[in-house]
């Protein structure tokens, strides 16, 4: 292939030792490179005490000769069509993007303490809107305002697509991690923004599907739903369950959710029109729900979900369809894939679902991506987090050579 086209390369490994790891994604990816050098790296690894994190990251830049590299801890990976889901794992994947401009950034706690200018933005990330980027954003769940960070990079970047996910770990004590060339991060957020010769063309696919009849907030105070269409919260919810099917009653029963639409404008509102929230709780006194949400608001529509896995495949499959009509069926060179950690197998009840389904109606592809706390990905031209989705990413050059 000549040296001029796009080229991406992933591998993945089960970890019985780090370095032997380690060693098996370089020689995976270096087959598929073919003696070609790469200037960007994606790295997702499981189960890795933080102590090993920065020899394992410093050992992949120097092989693969410094590329720019970023990447998280997850409780799961993905590379190829293959998933590894809470076992010790790591996915890379190794991109040569030539004519395409890199600008990484790392976002501190600080600077979302107050409200910044676009200006502050802009030099934080080291890129102008007018050069249209593509982005890839990594947050770290505990430190980061994560909503307020999308918020002010779609207020900066309006015309913007990025994705990524909320990072994660397998235990606990094991701690989270980002990865920023030969740097560790262990709060606030790390990205990339990709300018030049490169597209990123978008799916986001949810697990959700809406059950009983769409609700006005009438009632709300930060996070807790207290009155649904001038009913207690709590008192509409047991409406809804009484009307349920006993197949919906067992769904609800498993995990409930709440979907805020994301389009006050439409209609109606089916699948897709919404985005997924988790329900943390309720006040027998007040009648309020606790979301997982501090943004909701009086006015907005809502609409309570089930996960359901046949309604999942029916929409990643309806997305890939549409995508693949309208390229002709060209693949791309490379793909991001974020999934929430409560898919897999947690959903499907078989591995690497929504992996070999990608692979089939896009590849075969190389790429890479974990399990996350939550999925960032625009629908309708706008950024979102979500939750229960899956979010790819697929990158190829604007114009071939």
């Amino acid at each position: 292939m000549p040296r001029d086209r796009m080229l991406f390369a992933s591998s993945i490994a089960k970890i019985q030792e780090p370095d032997a790891a380690a060693e098996a994604v370089l020689q995976g990816v270096s087959r598929q490179l073919n003696g070609s050098p790469c200037n960007a790296a994606f790295l997702f690894a499981t189960a890795l005490s933080p102590g090993q994190w920065e020899p394992i990251v410093r050992r992949i830049r120097q092989e693969l000769k410094d590329p720019l590299l970023i990447g998280c801890t997850g409780g799961g990976v993905v590379g190829g069509d293959k998933e590894m889901e809470f076992t010790p794992a790591l996915s890379l994947v190794a991109a040569r993007l030539p004519d395409v401009e890199l600008h990484p950034f790392a976002i501190s706690p600080e600077d979302l303490e107050e409200p910044r200018d676009s200006g502050f933005w802009i030099e934080k990330l080291g890129c102008p809107p007018q050069e249209e980027p593509v982005g890839v954003l990594l947050p770290e769940p505990f430190s980061c305002d994560v909503m307020g960070l999308v918020a002010a990079l779609n207020r900066v970047y309006p015309k913007m697509p990025f994705i990524g996910g909320i990072a994660s770990g397998v235990e606990p004590e094991g701690g989270i991690g980002l990865f920023l060339n030969d740097q560790v991060i262990q709060e606030g957020a790390v990205g990339l923004l990709l300018t030049g010769n490169v597209t990123l063309e978008t799916i986001v696919s949810q697990g959700c599907r809406p059950i009983g009849r769409p609700y006005i907030i009438t009632k709300a105070e930060g996070n807790i739903l207290l009155e649904l269409a001038g009913l207690p919260a709590a008192e509409a919810l047991r409406n809804l369950f009484l009307s349920l099917s006993d197949g919906d009653k067992g769904l609800a029963r498993r995990a409930l959710l709440l979907g805020v639409v994301m389009n006050e404008q439409k209609e109606r509102f089916g699948r897709g029109d919404f985005l997924i929230r988790n329900l943390i709780g309720m006040d027998p006194e007040s009648g309020g729900i606790a979301v997982g949400d501090h943004h909701i608001r009086v006015g907005q529509t809502v609409q309570f979900q089930v996960r359901d896995a046949e309604s999942s495949r029916e929409d990643l499959g309806i997305l890939l369809k549409e995508h693949s009509e309208k390229l002709a069926g060209s693949s791309p060179a490379g793909a991001l894939l974020f999934s929430c950690l409560g898919r897999g197998r947690d959903l499907y009840g078989e591995s690497d679902y929504d992996s070999r389904t990608i692979q089939a109606a896009v590849g075969p592809c190389p790429m890479a991506g974990f399990f996350c706390n939550g999925e960032i990905g625009p629908v309708g031209g706008h950024n979102f987090i979500h939750g229960f989705t899956s979010s790819l990413g697929l990158f190829r050059p604007r114009v071939n050579p």
